[in-house]
């Protein structure tokens, strides 16, 4: 017969498997189909790791990185990228040959000379 030296208790074993047993019925928070699903300053892009989900997710704040060709707020279609718009005092400017932030823009305020 085996020795049962070195195996976990009981308890600990019942606890695993009520969380197994729970854990096949997840609910992902968050999760959206188009921007009006989300609240506002935030718009429905696709998640980074999950590439067929949508998550609601924040504008573009200073210095986030951004997508130039991400649509406005609200956008009737699906987003196909996993960054929002930047917020709308903000632009997606180029700051190296494969990045974009969201920077002030300044074509949007008066300048007087």
């Amino acid at each position: 017969m085996r020795s049962l030296r070195g195996a976990p208790p009981a308890p600990v074993l019942l606890l695993l498997a009520v969380l197994l047993a729970a854990g096949h019925g997840a609910v992902i928070t968050g999760a959206c189909d188009r921007d009006h699903q989300c609240g506002g300053g935030m718009c429905c892009a696709v998640s980074l790791w999950i590439r067929s989900l949508r998550m609601c997710t924040p504008m573009g704040n200073l210095g986030d990185e951004c997508h130039p060709l991400s649509h406005r707020v609200p956008f009737s279609g699906r987003r196909m990228h996993h960054t929002c718009p930047c917020l709308p005092s903000l632009a997606c400017i180029r700051t190296s040959p494969t990045k974009f932030k969201c920077l002030p823009d300044f074509r949007k305020e008066d300048v007087f000379f």
